[in-house]
């Protein structure tokens, strides 16, 4: 015990030294036109944002800070991977002035009264829709991925505390069936999945208990958490594309999940998104309109909507012969010397592949219109992402052998946000579109970003 407290005390006391460390040497200082950070002790850094390079300011409030009226404030710009700087600790009133000025482009002083903006509640999320996102977020996987290790040490003490002959003794007792047996792994298992949608659940109270959605002038601002008060805004015209996705829990709740992409650095992990987590399906009209104004009103982001066409069926005989076919003959030539009729085996692979391939297929579509469209994919689910031609960067259109003798193509959507594939349609309706957005590119008078 005399250890343990000695450690914690030593702990606590090299907190305390380097928060005053850290307190002492970091500075800022707000001017006209942009944020001036410095930092370090013996690698001093300073750190210039400009104010027209910011796409969102989001805060943090945990329950300490929630005490002395103190936040964090992390400023999200284009093209960083993360967010480029924050400001620990600042009064919540200035952290208000920052985003006004950011928002409207006035130039407040720390000492300026900050007029309270218009805002619109759009969607609040009750304890229902907590346990909706719970349930179906990946946040089970990950648990289980953390709980790994835990597992492996179990399994072996068990290994070494329990021999053969213990388990072939409980084995042989009357009372031991194999049903029985069996019956005890069912019960570990369902007990297992109702300790990781539990814990998802609990994390998801935590994250986003009392998330509200707002919209102001022109931008769009979210505010949730339990012990940590998370609020993070976006710049309606910073959004470069909107992505609906549904995974088969949210479709059995009628349920979309929604994110917002900003410009990121192109970089793995690096994606700049505003997540609404949760909507139900007829309230996605009224956001995607609010995000896109009127731009994509006739769209309908729900996957089911008609407006979607498919693409061409050569997708499936081309799909088919490199996934599922050729495959199979592979695995079957290489393995019948050695397990012979057993290698038949593998001619299940073709059925099963064709079934997959059939899915992806009937999910693919796209729709256009005058100023965006919108492209459908999915496998047991559905995403559907829309964007707005302005913000295409780069358009690419590459063709297969087999695709140039059908007269089809693959098309590629390059936004600062991430690309979308458009494959097996009209070559010459790949070439029209691609010549009608590099059209609305150059004729447009408003910024990418």
């Amino acid at each position: 015990m005399t250890r343990i407290a000695l450690g914690g005390t030593v702990l606590i006391v090299i907190t305390v030294i380097l928060s005053f460390v850290q307190y002492w040497f970091f500075r800022y200082q707000i001017t006209d036109d942009s944020i001036l950070i410095r930092e370090g002790v013996l690698k001093k850094s300073q750190l210039n944002i400009k104010f027209e390079r910011i796409q969102a300011i989001s805060t943090e409030q945990n329950v300490i800070f929630r005490a002395f009226d103190l936040v964090t404030a992390k400023f999200d710009t284009a093209g960083s991977a993360q967010q480029e700087g924050n400001l620990p600790a600042i009064k919540s009133a200035l952290a208000n002035s920052l985003k006004d000025r950011i928002r409207a482009g006035n130039k407040l002083t720390d000492t300026e009264e900050v007029p309270q903006s218009q805002s619109e509640l759009l969607l609040t999320l009750k304890a229902a829709d907590m346990v909706r996102i719970g349930l179906s977020s990946d946040r089970a996987l990950i648990f289980l991925v953390l709980l790994g290790p835990i597992f492996e040490s179990l399994r072996n003490w068990i290994g070494t505390s329990v021999d053969d002959s213990t388990v072939l003794t409980a084995m042989d007792e009357p009372g031991f069936t194999l049903a029985g047996g069996i019956g005890v792994m069912v019960f570990v298992v369902v007990l297992l999945l109702l300790f990781l949608a539990a814990a998802s659940i609990i994390a998801t109270f935590l994250r986003y208990q009392g998330f509200q959605l707002r919209a102001e002038t022109n931008a769009l601002r979210s505010t949730g958490g339990a012990l940590t008060k998370h609020e993070h805004a976006i710049n309606l015209g910073k959004i470069q594309s909107l992505v609906a996705s549904q995974n088969p829990l949210l479709r059995f709740f009628g349920c979309f999940r929604l994110q917002a992409k900003q410009a990121s650095s192109g970089k793995p992990g690096s994606e700049n998104q505003f997540v609404i987590p949760l909507c139900k399906a007829d309230q996605l009209p009224m956001l995607e309109n609010r995000i896109f104004s009127d731009k994509l009103r006739s769209f309908d982001l729900r996957p089911t909507s008609g407006a979607f066409q498919p693409i061409a069926r050569n997708y499936l005989r081309s799909r088919f012969i490199l996934i599922g076919l050729v495959p199979a003959l592979i695995a079957i030539s290489f393995d019948f010397m050695l397990l012979r009729s057993l290698s038949l085996t593998f001619l299940a692979w073709i059925p099963l592949s064709a079934l997959v391939i059939l899915t992806i297929y009937r999910k693919y579509g796209y729709a256009t219109s005058t100023n965006g469209m919108v492209l459908r994919k999915g496998f047991l689910g559905y995403q559907t992402t829309a964007f707005l031609y302005r913000k295409v960067q780069r358009i690419s259109i590459t063709q297969t052998y087999m695709q140039e003798r059908k007269g089809l193509a693959t098309m590629r959507f390059y936004l600062a946000s991430g690309s979308a594939k458009l494959p097996y349609v009209d070559v010459h309706m790949a070439r029209q579109l691609r010549d009608y957005v590099l059209y609305k590119i150059e004729s447009t008078h408003r910024a990418w970003h």
